[in-house]
């Protein structure tokens, strides 16, 4: 063997061994990735429930949990969870408002790491729930303060005071939220999605119901038989209502209305019937 032969053999072993092991390292990490189901106790709710969710969806379902019927504003929310990845941490706290439950990824944080819940919420306890990304849909709640952080929300039935934020970018220059769409019930809405639209039927008419969508479209089905007065604020005259960005407003209005409604689109298309 020349003494060229021998320098590749020597440089040659290595690098072929580090390559098999980076290889198998691929395969084992890909094969140790997928859905995993895990369980925790149920977690007892005094006051009001918040939740913290550091990747993942979440599935709120007002009024469901077990011998639903005791509960009059405090009782035991019911989860089921699933999660990709690393196994995520709970943790829960009372505070002075209520009961705190997060669900967060191992740090430090790889992106290999989302848990996805559902969660029976007993009734008459508002929630607050934040995702960093997650999609959120929420059916039953009264009082609700919902945030994705960029996902989408969907909403059936909420009642009382409502709050949906879906703004990847709060206070940015850029937009990047997503869509908010269903029924809600609710007396006071306030609803932003920071770029995304927004489709909303109502099944009573709101006290006050304030959109805003940086640009996305609106689109409002509010009940008949009612007036309603509607404020309807351009950000710029650039971007005011017009042939292109039309708002169509098919209510009966008036000035002096109990029913307010404000839409700021930014430009997006606007329709309330």
């Amino acid at each position: 063997m020349t003494p060229a032969r021998r320098i590749i053999l020597l440089l040659g072993v290595p690098v072929s061994l580090a390559l098999l092991a980076w290889t198998c390292f691929a395969i084992i990490s890909k094969s140790a990735q997928g859905d995993y189901t895990v369980s925790y106790a149920p977690v007892r709710v005094s006051g009001g429930l918040a939740m913290n969710v550091n990747g993942g969806d979440v599935t709120l379902q007002g009024g469901v949990s077990p011998s639903a019927a005791q509960f009059t504003g405090t009782g035991t929310v019911w989860y089921g969870l699933t999660y990709q990845g690393q196994r995520p941490t709970l943790a829960t706290a009372q505070t002075t408002t209520g009961t705190r439950i997060n669900f967060a990824c191992p740090e430090p944080w790889n992106g290999n790491c989302a848990l996805s819940s559902t969660v029976d919420v007993p009734p008459q306890v508002p929630v607050t729930v934040t995702t960093n990304g997650g999609n959120v849909t929420a059916t039953g709640i009264s009082d609700a303060t919902l945030q994705t952080g960029g996902g989408n929300l969907t909403v059936d039935g909420l009642t009382g005071n409502v709050s949906l934020n879906t703004d990847a970018s709060q206070n940015g220059p850029f937009g990047g939220g997503g869509n908010i769409n269903g029924t809600l019930a609710a007396q006071s809405i306030t609803a932003d999605t920071g770029g995304g639209s927004i489709d909303l039927q109502l099944a009573v008419p709101p006290a006050n119901l304030n959109v805003t969508t940086e640009g996305g479209n609106v689109t409002l089905q509010l009940p008949g038989g009612y007036s309603y007065r509607v404020d309807n604020i351009a950000a710029s005259p650039s971007q005011a209502m017009g042939p292109d960005n039309p708002a169509t407003v098919t209510v009966n209005t008036s000035s002096s209305s109990q029913y307010r409604i404000t839409v700021n689109a930014e430009g997006g298309n606007v329709t309330i019937d």
